[in-house]
């Protein structure tokens, strides 16, 4: 992977972004963005949270392409398709938990605090797939560059991406691996420890 390539790319994405925040700036102004059978203040939530996404995607992307270091570049971004991952998972399982007081609301009769779960709802579910669509972005510009996480470095300014990530897979797998070494060890009686954590088997005397 060459470092041109992937920060011309990681740059390309930034245009888009800002494009389509103008394209959402002039929708939300002129009414344009419309859903079936939807209220003007529906639609207007739903634009607010295409804007919000991206406008978020846009300042954090500009961040990290301002660093110099290509591989602190991979790493931000890396860490963003993690970020945008964790919202839009998020927002999902709001959104489902919503709905279920939604139905359970309007079956009471109380329609009036229906409305107002109905706008949150709209609200949720643009969240939902302005996250999934940044995700992809993300995914799919790490994908084309052939790119492989660096690993974290504990300084400032590691300490700061650091801070922004939520590596669930990641968390999993060093998890079961490590259970599988405790397995591993305490199933070989004839073991001993050596300096660096290494195993080796005793020698028989």
């Amino acid at each position: 992977m060459e470092a041109e390539s992937f920060r011309s790319r990681v740059v390309a994405l930034i245009q888009k972004s800002r494009r389509a925040l103008r394209l959402y700036a002039h929708n939300g102004t002129h009414s344009m963005v419309r859903v079936e059978g939807a209220t003007a203040e529906l639609s207007a939530a739903q634009v607010a949270e295409w804007r919000e996404v991206n406008g978020l995607l846009l300042k954090k992307l500009t961040e990290a392409a301002d660093s110099p270091n290509t591989k602190k570049l991979v790493y931000d971004v890396f860490a963003l398709r993690n970020e945008f991952q964790t919202l839009w998972r998020g927002a999902e399982s709001e959104l489902v938990q919503m709905q279920r007081e939604l139905i359970a609301t309007a079956e009471r009769g109380d329609f009036i605090k229906a409305s107002g779960l109905a706008i949150t709802l709209v609200s949720l579910k643009a969240r939902v797939q302005a996250g999934q669509a940044v995700h992809h972005e993300l995914d799919l510009l790490i994908k084309r560059s052939r790119v492989v996480r660096p690993a974290a470095e504990l300084s400032e300014d590691g300490a700061t991406v650091l801070s922004t990530i939520a590596l669930l897979d990641e968390q999993s797998v060093e998890a079961d691996e490590s259970k599988v070494g405790v397995s591993a060890v305490n199933a070989a009686p004839k073991l001993a420890a050596v300096g660096g954590g290494k195993i080796i088997p005793l020698k028989p005397r």
